[in-house]
């Protein structure tokens, strides 16, 4: 991601002959988001969508890349054969039961197993992260994560562990004190906090959550971000 202008940007990767995939981070908000404070820096972002490191791209251990993949489609939609139209149209609207009816519709030629059974670990591993954002106390995440795959997977039959994880959600009394907490970690995540002043008063609200919530997933929350507000100049 770059926060240059397009015409900087092509000129760059002309002359330099880059390879990989780029994208435009207008104003620095993806950075800002991720409390990004040096470049390089990288995030990764496994298959069930949850960040699973994030650091200097230069040590980033292969492992860890790998152990991300679990769970990925086999490549990349844009490879896949024009027969799998529909499929993709599905997946791009994240429908997974039109995705998995269309999937067996296509023959072997065009990759019909290796792609339903793809899409098939995608729906398991979405719904196993939900369960485990709920595990581990990520209140925000399960809900945010459940609300989304009650719609998409309408039909199928893994919706029923997702009602099962909001339900335990909405039956928790615990949790809704900390969900609160986390929407404010959240909003102090994305804020831009230009001024000394905001930043303090940022880190402040923070650990006092940090204090409010001590052992907690929302706790380990604040205490990151806190840090890195303090590191921004």
């Amino acid at each position: 991601m770059t926060s240059e202008g397009e015409g900087e940007t092509v000129k760059w990767v002309q002359s330099k002959g880059a390879k990989y995939a780029y994208g435009y981070d207008k104003g620095g908000k993806l950075s800002s988001f991720f409390g990004i404070s040096g470049i390089p820096a990288a995030v990764l972002i496994d298959a069930k969508g949850v960040v699973v490191w994030q650091g200097h791209p230069g040590s980033l251990p292969e492992t860890a890349i790998a152990k991300a993949c679990e769970g990925a489609l086999p490549k990349p939609l844009w490879e896949w054969s024009p027969a799998t139209k529909a499929v993709k149209a599905a997946l791009l609207k994240r429908q997974y039961k039109v995705a998995l009816d269309e999937a067996t519709k296509l023959a072997e030629a065009d990759g019909g197993p290796q792609i339903l059974a793809a899409i098939q670990q995608v729906i398991g591993g979405r719904v196993t992260g939900l369960e485990d954002a709920y595990s581990k106390g990520d209140y925000l995440g399960a809900e945010t994560a459940g609300a989304a795959l009650v719609k998409e997977l309408a039909g199928l039959p893994e919706k029923e562990k997702v009602d099962a994880v909001l339900a335990k959600l909405e039956a928790n009394k615990e949790a809704g004190p900390i969900l609160k907490a986390q929407k404010q970690v959240a909003k102090l995540r994305a804020a831009e906090l230009s001024k000394r002043k905001e930043r303090e008063a940022a880190v402040e609200d923070l650990l006092k959550i940090e204090k409010q919530f001590p052992g907690t997933y929302v706790a380990s929350e604040a205490a990151e971000l806190a840090k890195v507000i303090k590191a921004r100049k």
